[in-house]
């Protein structure tokens, strides 16, 4: 049995050490060079069978290796994973803390702590993983545009070394992508403690708000608006209740106290400070909408602004009705999803019901990549 040290995938997606210059050859270990029969890292014992050159940058075994896969969700306030069966069924999941790098220290580690216990839940080990989709906040296929981290980086970061199985990382929105249009053309809205508006055309070629230099704005930047015309005096009589809730929640006892406060956060240079202090606050500014003018304002103008990126990328589309998906707490809240329908009245883009989440988005993409999607685990996976 190999005793070799386990490695996270390369950028071509082998799991080989990074010193080995060729590639062992089809039918052998591409860790060990192992025969086509041993269980050695692999953690089952099955011959070894030739691969296929996938999308991804990775080589997919022509058999399937495995009896799961893996699909997973991490974002600027949870990771959530699933193994799912072969045949699409749900075997077990796991919610544990932020996987997206730019929201949290530790997210990394977070992220394969939630695997393995999503794994462990299902009575399953990291052998029998057959694959592993993980929609990720904060990396890109544009490779460090607007701060996101590149694929390359993520497949050297993220891929968790227990698991041998091909291991593919994107940005979250094309797994909620996935899950919410079901794969279809259209544009998907992701908004909670991130935010990004993804295209994804007639083509099957992914486009972000970001490409056209347009940023919508998460949950802490419509917290932040709300504190801002609070300080710029902007609130009236009827924002009474909601100013004052929004206050209790900061524990600040006036205007000039919540302005040390916004000081204080922007002077203390800690990492993520802003969106872990304003960023859980915006469930306040959904739930006082239809009470207070002040809060209504605000996702009036995060609406508008999340609607441009939509519009901007609404042509690239290529199909007449663009069919649009909202992903995150904040974009699936009704009191801001409504408000961004009557943004988009009037033009070729329309608010449409998601057709599953995104972590079932992220198994779907994992059974395409085996080759094992047929239409009785599509059926089972959208269905739930």
């Amino acid at each position: 049995m190999s005793t070799a040290p386990r490695t996270p995938l390369t950028s071509a997606g082998w799991n080989e050490p990074r010193q080995r210059a060729q590639r062992p050859p089809r039918g052998r270990c591409a860790r060990c060079e192992g025969g086509v029969e041993h269980g050695g890292h692999l953690g089952v014992r099955q011959p070894l069978v030739p691969s296929r050159p996938h999308r991804y940058g990775l080589r997919v075994p022509a058999k399937t290796l495995g009896r799961c896969v893996v699909a997973v969700d991490a974002g600027g306030t949870h990771t959530r994973a699933s193994c799912f069966g072969l045949d699409g069924g749900l075997l077990g999941s796991a919610t544990g803390p932020a996987g997206a790098w730019h929201h949290h220290d530790d997210a990394v580690e977070n992220l394969r702590r939630t695997v393995l216990e999503a794994l462990s839940t299902s009575g399953l080990s990291p052998g029998d993983a057959a694959a592993l989709v993980a929609g990720v906040a904060g990396i890109s296929s544009r490779g460090g545009a607007d701060g996101d981290r590149s694929l390359d980086w993520a497949r050297e970061h993220l891929a968790l070394p227990e698991l041998v199985c091909p291991q593919v990382f994107v940005n979250d929105a094309v797994t909620a992508h996935r899950g919410v249009l079901a794969g279809s053309p259209g544009v998907i809205v992701v908004a909670g403690t991130g935010s990004m508006v993804l295209a994804i055309t007639a083509r099957g070629e992914e486009v972000e708000n970001g490409q056209l230099a347009h940023y919508a704005g998460a949950a802490r930047h419509l917290v932040l608006d709300v504190v801002q015309q609070v300080l710029s005096a902007r609130s009236a009589p009827q924002d009474g209740s909601f100013v004052a809730e929004l206050m209790e929640a900061l524990e600040v006892e006036d205007v000039d106290a919540l302005r040390r406060t916004v000081l204080d956060l922007t002077a203390s240079g800690t990492p993520h400070s802003t969106t872990r202090r304003l960023g859980p606050l915006a469930p306040l500014v959904t739930a006082a909408a239809e009470t207070s003018p002040l809060a209504d304002r605000a996702l009036r103008a995060l609406a508008e602004r999340t609607a441009v990126g939509v519009l901007l990328l609404a042509p690239l589309v290529g199909t007449a009705a663009v069919p649009v998906g909202c992903t995150g707490s904040l974009a699936t809240d009704p009191a801001f999803s409504s408000r961004l329908a009557a943004a988009l009245a009037g033009s070729t883009c329309e608010l449409q019901p998601g057709v599953t989440d995104p972590v079932r988005g992220a198994a779907l993409m994992a059974l395409e990549l085996l080759g094992e999607l047929d239409d009785a685990a599509r059926r089972r996976l959208v269905s739930a």
